[in-house]
């Protein structure tokens, strides 16, 4: 038996498609339409065969929830159907028109009265009898016309089906009549749709081209006849409301590129996803937004550090930093995971209350990093299968791919570099470094880092959105389900295979590497021995032992290094004599400092000549003199050779004048150069080049003459003119 009233027109929503019940046929058969293919809807029958749904087989479907009704007979209008398609609920509804339920309660209430006559007063009779029954929510407002009533009744459902929703006013909700011809809609189209081709052409360019073109339109009328209606001009806002009317997809990527309109119009996938800590971790870089300075005798501006950080997706837990001016490298890279892989024991030391806060630490199962140089080289790959850490690769040009670490980010620049002041040093300094103290942050290094620290820590204790819990809380409660974190047994290893290589050589003490000493006694007289045998003895000092070796060297932390032992076949870790300068110092920073040391000892090159032109004179002060003697002595000989003086450069000639009682010799006159040969071009009589030549028989010479030259030397001439210009 059929306990649902069915009524031809409406429409059910069965299953993922939309059926029309055209018909309530006999037996209780239904048939519904599907709206999108037309074809009737069947169901398989008790004989296994397809037959036309019953009205039984639609009330299970609706008890059981896979049929629902989605429309309603009684929206006669087209307004009224758009009324009955909002899927708001109370609130919204209530929200979008106040007046509904005050039209419910009266359209409700009528009908429960007994059948009243519809005329005029009849309604005002019914109306005056439903405000004596309620007079508490009807108090202090007024009866709706009876022409206004009547209309409800008619237009808004039957008695029983009157929806809230239907009772909604409709007045500026619905598309209105085109007010414009169809041939300025048209025109205006166009305009639009050149607005968005045109990446180069604005909103108010495209606005001239429609009025420019409307205007010879309206001019060409009238020039026809005056009887001619002319076309209206649509107003800068209506035509701006049309142009953001068709903004889609393809009008932004025809304006913008497709890269904007993804961004603006493509749903982001399902994101990075994990179901444990340290499975998955996020990798990136960011450059900070303040600056930093050193005091080194004197405060001195390093610049913008960066930031690279590792994220585990799970927990949210910063597991990694790096604050550095290594721009983004390998070492930085390096050097995060191996901070990673250690407890924070500065963080405990920061927040003693927190002691969770030391064991964030471990080792990634695999890495999601972007596609910088740095992460794309086989060199890191290899490293991280050696490790037993898998790399993903992130779409290129996708930076909603690492959503996570790019949000940290932005939380990161809220919470702690926005946050700062201004910088508290001298103006005039700050203006000398081309920083302005009104929006500039400037601090120091230590205090960056300390900052830095905090404010990790305090993220790590607050409620995070997306979890519910603080990240260090979910941290610890599934490490302990977990029984403990993953290590890397020994992290140096990323330093000896992706560390700088460099030669050097080792001596008693120890390794010189950027005006930094690496030594360790023990370490030192074991790689000596092992390593001054293998050397050759050509070369070697006499005395200590010394050996040519090849070390690795990471760019981002200048605290130790390392040395190849091919005996061993294994790199042999040597610390710095200094590690409070050189433990997490990099080298773009030290080398920094060693030349602000420089300009601060040897200001000018004159003042460092000036010292050791000094030094010399005392040297020649103590000096005997017989030894300067005998070097001014060595000096003019030297002066005087006639070698010397042809090997020197130039066209000079030195000649002596004879000595007088008086010192005054006569005036020595100066030739210059001959403007051109005066041996006639003769090549010279020499042996052949490449070996003694080999001898020939020659015939008889004739007698020869001796023929003298101007320049003074004497050439062999023949009188018989082969041998001349044999000679020649």
């Amino acid at each position: 038996m059929n306990t649902i009233r069915l009524t031809a027109g409406e429409t059910w929503a069965i299953g993922s498609n939309r059926y029309v019940l055209d018909q309530v046929m006999g037996n209780g058969l239904l048939h519904l339409r599907c709206e999108r293919t037309g074809a009737p809807l069947q169901v398989r029958g008790e004989q296994n065969d397809l037959v036309c749904p019953s009205s039984a087989w639609l009330v299970e479907q609706f008890a059981a929830g896979q049929a629902r009704r989605i429309d309603l007979k009684q929206a006669k209008s087209s307004v009224r159907k758009g009324a009955l398609a909002f899927g708001g609920d109370y609130e919204m509804i209530v929200s979008r028109d106040p007046s509904a339920t005050f039209r419910l309660a009266v359209i409700t209430s009528l009908d429960r009265i007994a059948p009243f006559s519809r005329s005029a007063d009849g309604i005002r009779k019914a109306l005056a009898v439903v405000w004596s029954k309620k007079p508490e929510f009807f108090s202090g407002k007024k009866p709706p016309s009876p022409t206004t009533v009547r209309r409800w009744l008619a237009d808004r459902g039957d008695v029983g089906e009157r929806p809230l929703k239907a009772m909604v006013n409709m007045s500026g909700k619905v598309p209105r009549k085109h007010r414009l011809p169809a041939s300025v809609r048209r025109r205006m189209h166009e305009e639009a749709t050149a607005y968005w081709a045109d990446h180069k052409k604005s909103l108010g360019d495209a606005y001239d081209d429609l009025c420019e073109h409307l205007g010879a339109l309206n001019k060409w009328i009238r020039q026809r006849s005056s009887r001619w209606m002319t076309v209206p001009v649509p107003a800068k806002e209506t035509f701006r409301k049309y142009v953001r009317s068709i903004e889609c997809y393809e009008t932004v990527a025809a304006k913008f590129g497709k890269k904007v309109a993804d961004q603006r119009f493509k749903a982001c996938g399902q994101g990075l996803a994990s179901q444990r800590p340290l499975m998955l971790g996020a990798m990136d870089h960011t450059q900070v937004d303040y600056h930093v300075v050193i005091n080194s005798k004197g405060w001195r501006l390093l610049g913008r550090p960066w930031l690279t950080i590792i994220l585990d997706v799970y927990t949210r837990c910063i597991v990694g930093w790096v604050l550095s001016f290594e721009p983004p490298s390998l070492y930085s890279v390096t050097e995060c995971i191996k901070r990673a892989n250690r407890p924070k024991i500065r963080m405990g030391d920061r927040f003693p209350e927190k002691p969770e806060l030391v064991s964030i630490h471990g080792k990634f199962d695999e890495i999601v990093v972007d596609n910088g140089w740095e992460f794309t080289g086989t060199s890191f790959e290899s490293a991280m299968i050696d490790m037993g850490v898998s790399v993903r690769w992130a779409p290129v040009r996708s930076p909603t791919y690492k959503a996570v670490i790019e949000r940290l980010f932005g939380t990161l620049n809220t919470r702690l570099h926005r946050k700062m002041p201004g910088g508290t040093f001298p103006v005039a300094q700050l203006r000398e470094w081309g920083l302005d103290p009104r929006k500039d942050a400037v601090l120091t290094l230590q205090q960056a880092e300390d900052l830095l620290i905090s404010a990790i820590g305090i993220y790590h204790q607050e409620l995070h959105s997306t979890l519910g819990e603080p990240p260090v809380t979910a941290w610890d409660r599934k490490v302990r389900e977990q029984g403990g974190v993953q290590v890397i047994g020994d992290d140096s290893q990323l330093d000896r295979m992706l560390g700088a290589r460099r030669d050097a050589t080792l001596t008693r003490s120890g390794v010189n590497l950027f005006n930094l000493q690496y030594q360790d006694p023990a370490i030192t007289g074991r790689l000596l021995e092992d390593l001054a045998r293998r050397e050759p003895r050509r070369g070697q000092r006499k005395g200590s032992a010394t050996a040519k070796v090849v070390i690795k060297y990471n760019p981002a932390n200048l605290g130790q290094i390392y040395i190849w032992c091919p005996g061993n076949g294994e790199f042999v870790a040597l610390p710095c004599t200094d590690p409070e300068y050189a433990e997490g110092l990099c080298k773009w920073r030290h080398d920094l400092i060693e030349a602000w040391s420089r300009e601060e000892k040897d200001s000018t090159k004159d003042d460092r000549r000036r010292r050791r032109i000094e030094l010399r004179r005392e040297i020649e002060a103590e000096t005997p003199v017989r030894v300067l003697t005998r070097n001014k002595r060595t000096q003019a000989r030297l002066l005087a050779s006639p070698k010397v003086e042809a090997m020197a450069k130039g066209s000079l000639r030195i000649e002596y004048a004879e000595a007088r009682h008086d010192g005054m010799a006569p005036t020595i006159p100066t030739v210059a150069l001959a403007p051109e040969r005066t041996d006639d071009h003769v090549k010279p009589v020499r042996p052949a080049r490449g070996g003694k030549p080999k001898t020939k028989r020659v015939p008889k010479a004739e007698p020869v003459s001796e023929v003298s030259t101007e320049s003074g030397w004497t050439a062999v001439a023949s009188s018989s003119d082969e041998h001349w210009e044999a000679f020649q």
